[in-house]
């Protein structure tokens, strides 16, 4: 939407979000928008990298648990 009248037109209807937008087909070409219920490969490796610490304190906790005990 232009501030003055001019210029080209403003492809998003007001009110709606950028992602209702999108779905309609307008504002962008079809297809480049990736899937939202698909988790990116970054946060399936922050996933990966976490759940191996949580995996490695247990493990140490449980060993040394039954070396000291």
């Amino acid at each position: 939407m232009s501030f003055l009248g001019g210029g080209s037109k403003d492809p998003f209807e007001p009110g709606k979000t950028e992602r209702e937008n999108l779905e309609k087909g307008r504002g962008g070409p079809v297809g480049d928008e990736p899937n939202p219920n698909k988790p990116t490969t970054t946060r399936i490796a922050i996933w990966i990298i976490v759940g191996a610490v949580g995996v490695y304190f247990i493990v140490s906790g449980i060993i040394g648990i039954a070396t000291h005990s």
